[in-house]
């Protein structure tokens, strides 16, 4: 039994609507099992937890490592003290009851004290003297200092102009040329009971008999305090003064105001959309449990926290709302330290919501895209389902239509491409059926009054011609009838004469024939040879002609706007230039218009193609219609200027279409407007260029130099910066070929002793020779531009290394002679290279020196492992001493064993007594140290001769050599300032000499 049938229609639609709904299912299938909710969540909750434990970080550095370490103030301080004792013969109670005792020994800590709070940026500092007697008494005054600087990260433009007197004698504040607070008091009064927390340490040192160091009796105030007829609330960490022959003498201590912590502890980082509702909290716990609150930088607290027996933080709220918090412990106290009981903690809190906010949008974002899905898929399905069955029903009705009529012609396209070739092929065998017909009048009888046709018989002089022949032609006084086969050859020929033709590319001839009603007509005429025969057939194509006219027409425009397209363009473009005459004055606009990707993204293509139309409309009615007009890509257009007298003409023009663009808008989906905008680039013709094509790149230059300057703007174009672009481009090829081909090259400059003028070391120095990249500087720029920072690093380790070694093998240097190479501060070779390195150059590691040059990034724990894991002997050089960030922290951090002092300072010394100072501390420093001091940037006698002076160790500079890449001895006139310096300096110490013996 045959089954039903089904149209196309329904059997195409069916199954995609099944396989959509499948897609469906099994995408929200796996959204609901697959655990992507509670994975959200856990990322909210690590990313919340990782905020607070990066500021944690931050702050136990602070706390533990920057604020707490006194170390150095005591000893300057106990130092000072042991010092007055000492002189004077007198007790620590003498000390602390005497005025005129104390009161110098106050003025000459004062500077360690200013120097501290500079340095660790506090809000104040305090020292305060205490003899072993009762110190509780209410009565009871105390000497001491309390400094107080209310914004401490900024530094005054004068030294202590910032700085406040709380506490302290009036000499004091006299000679230190200080200011007093309007709550000063020459000596600490132990009425404030608040103020007793500063003796903890005191009194816990004494009982314990100073057994431990200082700094196991350091104490962090849990509770904030404010000093008497003050209104600023603080903390302050304390340490015992203890001599070494362990007499407590009193309490060193430093003071943070609560607003200074808060400002570094910005609530606002742990949740951006909702920074008021988020807190963060340095808190004490002192029974294990509770979480009292010491600083709170955030949101007003209406809740308390306490800890769980695993340290999880639980908030105890009154007002019904669910918090989150986490709690890091600052581990303050060390363990067996008699405050360790004491435990600090970095707590931050924010509300539940704010946690769990974004999975719950992202979920129902998701919701709302599988319904958009699914609608617009059924939308398509259908839209698809029908245009496909649409086109086969229309040809199935066509052949229906071409069996009734028994006539062949062009079957409608399906644009499948399998229908359509069974299409072709049927049209094809119907049509090799007509043209193999005997005969002429079975072929009139089959075709239309459009069909004409012909029969000439090599054996016969009969014709047959169909009685519409040469009317198609436009000839309608022939006779057929008394045609002889000649005479038709004849006006055959004379029609093909007479009428404008064309050879096909299928061998038929189109003729082109001017109706009576200034109309036109094709005919396409064929002929073929069968056996003893010739077969004509013509036919009237002027609707396919058109159609094929039209269709061409339609190549070179834009379907969507109606503008030319990039071919249409060019083509057009290619004819106006060949009469060049006519240009004149011309510009070439490239448009670019502003966030389609944006509108796409956001509101669909449909939006985005609303867009495209609106801009291409607005294009087209506000520039002239002899210009061209095009959009040559998915968001570019280009307009094609010419035939003017002068630029201003033109500039006009495009002002006034910018105008017009700024003001057009187009609806989007939800109903409201959105206006176009659009960037431009300008190059004018011929003064940019003549070309087309370079107009075209001159335009897309200055367009996309708009778009990074501000959206919306049209540019003229530039050469020079055009130039400059293609320069950058050329630059960096030219590294890159630098980098493949290793054409760094390095020359050398002799470091001399100052003792002899003998060579001592050699830095090598890179040299590059490019056409357009000759600075080393440029170099390490792109470097770093291009991420290749490590193998600038690699190649100059190699190469320095190996360039060095020959001319050591040459004997143009000292074979026992240093080898200075810069190094990159902030990146090293990899570990494989490193081995590489070892291996290849085993004899050079104990020689090299590496050279850093200080910057404010200069990573020191980088550079001891870069130092350790290239089995270097450890030798460094702290290249341009005294220019650089941070210089004394990194002296004391490096530790190296050349300091070279920067050509800055060099320049112009002799002429210069602060610079003549500076060195000379910077060489009683080195040298007590076992550093040596390397003077570069040496350029004249007087500055050789003032170094020499001052008693630096080795000596580099113009004046004594120049680099090379095969280095020159020290010139005659250094050598000979030398020799005379070091002869003079050995009589002068003879002589001394002499005069202590007789003496």
């Amino acid at each position: 039994m045959r089954k039903k049938s089904k149209s196309i229609f329904r059997v195409l639609l069916c199954p995609h609507l099944f396989v959509l709904l499948g897609e469906i299912i099994l995408m929200m299938s796996l959204v609901l099992f697959s655990g992507i909710y509670d994975q959200l969540n856990q990322n909210m909750h690590d990313i919340f937890q990782g905020q607070i434990e990066n500021r944690h970080s931050y702050l136990l550095n602070e706390m533990a490592g920057n604020w707490s370490d006194l170390q150095y103030m005591t000893e300057d301080i106990n130092g000072c003290v042991q010092t007055y004792l000492d002189g004077g013969g007198i007790s620590v109670s003498q000390l602390c009851e005497d005025s005129q005792l104390y009161t110098p020994l106050l003025n000459d800590i004062l500077s360690v004290l200013i120097e501290g709070m500079y340095r660790k940026q506090l809000s104040g500092i305090f020292l305060i003297l205490a003899d072993s007697s009762d110190i509780t008494s209410r009565d009871k005054k105390l000497p001491g200092l309390y400094l107080r600087d209310r914004d401490p990260r900024t530094m005054p433009s004068v030294v202590m102009e910032d700085i406040l007197v709380q506490r302290g004698p009036h000499g004091v504040v006299q000679s230190g040329k200080l200011s007093t607070d309007i709550d000063w008091v020459p000596m600490f009064s132990i009425e404030d009971s608040l103020e007793r927390d500063y003796f903890k340490p005191y009194h816990t040192a004494r009982a314990d008999g100073a057994r431990l160091e200082m700094k196991k009796y350091g104490y962090w105030t849990s509770v904030p305090y404010i000093l008497s007829g003050d209104n600023s609330t603080a903390i302050s960490y304390s340490i015992p003064l203890i001599l070494n022959d362990g007499t407590v003498y009193g309490i060193l201590g430093v003071e943070l105001l609560r607003e200074y912590i808060s400002e570094l502890l910005p609530s606002d980082e742990l949740h951006s959309a909702t920074s008021a509702e988020s807190t963060y909290m340095l808190t004490v716990s002192r029974n294990g449990t509770d979480l009292e609150p010491v600083v709170v930088s955030g949101s007003a607290l209406d809740w308390r926290a306490v800890l769980t027996e695993h340290e999880e933080v639980r908030i105890l709220s009154d007002n019904g709302r669910d918090y989150y918090a986490h709690a890091v412990p600052l581990n303050l106290y060390d363990r067996n330290a008699p405050f360790e009981t004491e435990r600090w903690y970095l707590l931050g809190c924010v509300p539940g919501t704010n946690i769990y906010g974004f999975s719950e949008q992202l979920m129902t974002r998701l919701t709302y895209s599988v319904l958009a899905t699914l609608i617009f898929g059924v939308l398509g399905i259908l839209l698809v389902s029908y245009r496909m069955s649409n086109s086969i029903k229309k040809l199935s009705g066509a052949v229906v239509e071409m069996r009734r009529r028994q006539k062949i012609y062009q079957l409608p396209d399906t644009y499948i491409l399998e229908i359509d070739r069974l299409v072709d092929s049927v049209t094809e065998a119907s049509q090799e059926v007509l043209d193999i017909s005997t005969r002429l009048l079975s072929i009139m009888d089959m075709a239309s009054v459009e069909l004409a046709g012909f029969e000439i018989r090599d054996d016969s002089e009969n014709l047959f011609v169909s009685q519409n022949f040469f009317p198609m032609f436009g000839i309608k006084d022939v006779d057929i009838s008394q045609l002889t086969v000649k005479e038709f050859i004849q006006l055959r020929n004379l029609l093909t004469e007479r009428l404008e033709h064309a050879q096909e590319a299928d061998g038929s001839v189109l003729y082109t024939v001017h109706t009576e009603d200034n109309g036109v007509r094709y005919i396409r005429a064929e002929q073929t040879r069968l056996n003893n025969r010739w077969i004509g057939l013509i036919e009237d194509v002027t609707l396919s002609v058109m159609e094929r006219k039209r269709a061409e027409s339609e190549r070179d425009y834009d379907a969507m706007t109606g503008l030319l397209n990039r071919q249409g363009f060019s083509r057009k473009a290619d004819r106006l230039f060949l009469k060049r005459d006519e240009l004149k004055c011309g510009a070439l606009l490239m448009l670019d218009l502003d966030k389609l990707k944006t509108v796409n993204d956001t509101f669909g293509h449909s939006a985005g193609d609303s867009y495209i139309i609106t801009a291409g409309n607005c294009f087209r009615q506000n520039t002239r219609e002899r210009n061209l007009c095009a959009r040559v890509a998915g968001d570019e257009f280009m307009i094609f200027y010419y035939g003017y007298e002068d630029k201003s003409h033109i500039m006009r023009e495009i002002k006034q279409l910018f105008q017009q663009i700024h003001s057009s808008s187009f609806y989007l989906p939800d109903g409201s407007n959105y206006g176009i905008s659009a960037s431009g680039g300008i190059a004018w013709y011929p003064d940019d260029s003549s070309e087309m094509h370079e107009l075209t790149r001159y335009a897309d230059f200055a367009m996309y130099g708009s778009k990074r300057l501000d959206r919306g703007l049209v540019t003229e174009f530039n050469m020079g910066e055009y130039q400059e672009m293609l320069l950058q481009n050329q630059r960096q090829k030219e590294f890159f070929q630098l980098l493949d081909e290793q054409m760094l090259q390095y020359h050398f400059q002799p470091i001399f002793s100052a003792k002899n003028g003998q060579p001592f070391a050699y830095e090598a120095l890179m040299r590059v020779n490019m056409p357009n990249l000759q600075s080393p500087l440029m170099v390490l720029e792109l470097a770093r531009k291009t991420g290749r920072i490590q193998e600038i690093e690699t190649l100059t380790m190699f190469c320095a290394t190996e360039a060095f070694e020959k001319l050591v093998a040459d004997a143009a240097v000292a074979s026992d002679a240093l080898l200075f190479i810069n190094s990159i501060s902030d990146t090293s070779m990899s570990a494989e290279n490193e081995k590489i390195y070892r291996q290849r150059f085993s004899d050079m590691i104990s020689r090299t020196v590496l050279e850093l040059t200080e910057t404010e990034a200069l990573d020191i724990t980088l550079l001891r492992q870069k130092c350790a894991a290239g089995d270097f002997c450890g030798m460094l050089a702290l290249d341009d001493y005294g220019s650089g960030y941070n210089t004394e922290l990194n002296l004391l951090e490096l530790n190296p064993n050349f300091i070279k002092v920067d050509m800055a300072i060099i320049r112009n010394i002799h002429l210069d007594e602060n610079k003549q100072q500076l060195v000379k501390n910077i060489i009683s420093y080195a040298h007590a140290r076992g550093m040596r001091i390397i003077a570069e940037g040496l350029e004249c006698a007087e500055e050789l001769e003032t170094c020499l002076r001052l008693g630096v160790d080795l000596l580099q500079g113009y004046y004594l050599a120049r680099p090379a890449q095969i280095p020159a001895s020290i010139s005659e006139e250094a050598c000979a300032l030398i020799c005379s310096w070091q002869y003079e300096n050995e009589e002068i110490n003879s002589m001394n000499s002499g005069s202590t013996h007789r003496s």
